[in-house]
């Protein structure tokens, strides 16, 4: 019985630490006025077109 309880045991604990993971703090967080903007994750595709779009208008106002 012993075994069993403490398998319950770490097994609650692992789930209270997996609920705190879910509390973290977001990635982008904007407030004006009686807006409020929260981002949790920033998506992948986001980065790689802000990425490429500076990269091209860099490459573009460099060759002007």
């Amino acid at each position: 019985m012993k075994i069993k309880q403490n398998e319950a045991q770490k097994e609650d604990a692992h789930m209270s630490r997996s609920a705190d993971s879910h509390t973290a703090t977001p990635a982008v967080e904007l407030r004006c006025g009686g807006l409020y903007l929260t981002v949790q994750r920033v998506p992948v595709w986001l980065v790689s077109l802000i990425t490429t779009a500076a990269g091209a208008g860099a490459a573009w106002w460099t060759s002007r």
